[in-house]
């Protein structure tokens, strides 16, 4: 549902906007009213409404000042509807250049009220998926970034993509913080969650959080932002809203954040810094999982954490943990199994130390975990299995952790050799059969096919000849037919099942794409 504010100084304007038209019907729900403009400033700034229908001429503030001072501190702006007189077109002249959408002339007419409703949400809808496309264009960007920054790769062109991805400025301090999270099923990124960790470190900017993969969200924050505290307000600030949500409102079994120290050093340097001082924090945290929230400045001076991530140092060469990981990015199986072997044979002469083991284990499923989601795989399930398996001391790790290295390789060269044509199939049939999943997108589709988000949108166009959003609507209002006519679902039921949480959103893409509602098809045909 989209929110609406109304503002006008007559009483009967106002009665008339709430009775004129069926506003549920439209997709909206009145959130607030005002009976002048400066009532409306403090309504509109708690309850950020998508659109703001609103009188020109009031006492106090009138509509154009008020909409002036909300383009000045409201963040998004929203789309304003003005009323006015049929003598004060000057005014809604005005009004157009500040911004707003429309203007209604007084008195009021039902119909061209509903129309002007639908075109605006329609306005807004088209906002709200391209600046979603952008956004998880950018996130994927940033993901791929991180991965090369984290992998070694360096120069000029680079150090300018990273300042401009994840908005630094020159010499500023960095910190970042990763959130894990374990799902209840297979893993997906979540607007919800984005907003719910951006939250959380008191970020505004939507750019600086990405997937990365397997569960994990990394977020970079910098000493530019609004908010930078040390880390002693950022883990007490992370534990208290930790201790109140339930992970499963968002489909996760629990969350965990690791927090960084503070870099100092050029981009993109800083990056790769914070980087490595979370995977030494990773796996300290898998041999503490009771802790869910750990900082870098608080740990790396004690005694215990040295000790530990000296141990993983030095049971285990560092050639074979690269071993494991490069035949594991290869395309020779047999490297795969010799790797996994010759690791755990230099494990075995190291008995004694079942701390030292247990350490350099957890190290080699964070670095398969790593290596997974660079590539754009979802392990998430297995890296679990051997994870637990490790924690329990059980004596199949050997055995899981080939499965999971083999899992990974499988799934790096599953598209290898393979025809584009075929390729292109198994998307669309993909789509076609997922299209009602409401986390379905580009991003978890390039992900599981191990090719960008641009040419999963070239695929798509080609294919169907509809972007992206276009095709899931076209699938997901196809099957809401179906099950209009088949079945005696209601229209809210109907809505769930093929993947819209909208009700008005939904209702207008049915009419948009049958010419008709919804409650007249179910009359026809069921």
């Amino acid at each position: 549902m989209l929110k609406a504010v109304i503002v006008d100084d007559e009483p009967s304007v106002l009665e008339g906007l709430k009775i004129f038209v069926d506003w549920q019907k439209e997709g909206y729900e009145i959130v607030g009213e005002a009976s002048d403009g400066l009532s409306a400033f403090p309504l509109i700034c708690e309850k950020h409404p998508d659109l703001v229908i609103c009188d020109i001429r009031m006492p106090g503030l009138n509509g154009l000042e008020l909409l002036e001072k909300i383009r000045k501190t409201v963040s998004p702006v929203p789309k304003f509807l003005m009323l006015s007189g049929y003598s004060e077109f000057s005014y809604a002249r005005k009004a157009m250049q500040l911004g707003a959408v429309g203007y209604l002339t007084k008195p009021l007419d039902s119909e061209e009220l509903s129309s002007e409703l639908s075109r605006v949400a329609e306005i807004i809808e088209n906002e709200r998926r391209i600046n979603e496309e952008n956004l998880e264009f950018i996130r994927y960007t940033a993901n791929q970034l991180y991965n090369e920054i984290t992998s070694g790769k360096r120069g000029e062109k680079l150090k300018r993509k990273a300042h401009f991805i994840f908005d630094i400025p020159q010499r500023a301090k960095v910190r970042m913080i990763r959130f894990i999270t374990i799902p209840n099923i297979h893993p997906a990124p979540d607007s919800k969650i984005y907003d719910f960790f951006l939250n959380i470190a008191g970020v505004k900017n939507e750019n600086c959080i990405f997937y990365n993969g397997n569960g994990n969200y990394i977020l970079v924050m910098h000493d530019g932002m609004d908010f930078f505290p040390d880390y002693t307000e950022l883990a007490g600030r992370i534990k208290e809203i930790f201790s109140h949500p339930n992970p499963w409102v968002f489909g996760l079994h629990s969350f965990s954040a690791l927090i960084s120290g503070v870099s100092y050093d050029e981009m993109p340097e800083s990056i790769d810094i914070c980087s490595r001082q979370i995977e030494q924090l990773y796996t300290y945290y898998l041999l503490q999982p009771e802790n869910n929230v750990l900082c870098y400045e608080e740990l790396h001076k004690k005694p215990v954490f040295s000790e530990r991530i000296a141990k993983m140092e030095s049971v285990i060469p560092e050639r074979l943990f690269d071993k494991v990981i490069n035949a594991v990015k290869g395309n020779d199986y047999q490297q795969v199994v010799g790797a996994v072997e010759n690791f755990f044979d230099e494990l075995g002469k190291n008995a004694d130390s079942t701390l030292s083991n247990t350490i350099c284990l957890y190290r080699l499923a964070g670095m398969i975990g790593k290596t997974a989601s660079a590539c754009g795989v979802e392990a998430g399930s297995i890296l679990l299995d051997f994870i637990d398996a490790i924690g329990n001391g059980n004596g199949k790790c050997k055995e899981l952790a080939l499965s999971l290295c083999t899992y990974v390789f499988e799934q790096i060269n599953r598209n290898a050799g393979k025809s584009l044509v075929l390729l292109e199939n198994e998307i669309i049939d993909f789509i076609k059969a997922n299209c009602c999943t409401k986390n379905i997108s580009i991003q978890s589709i390039s992900e599981k096919f191990s090719i960008s988000p641009m040419i999963v949108s070239r695929i798509i166009k080609k294919k169907t000849g509809r972007k992206f959003n276009d095709y899931i609507n076209f699938l997901r209002i196809e099957h809401a037919k179906t099950l209009f006519a088949g079945t005696d679902m209601k229209i809210t039921a109907v809505c769930e099942e093929v993947g819209y949480s909208d009700y008005g959103y939904f209702i207008r893409k049915f009419k948009e794409l049958t010419g008709v509602l919804p409650s007249d098809y179910k009359k026809k045909y069921s």
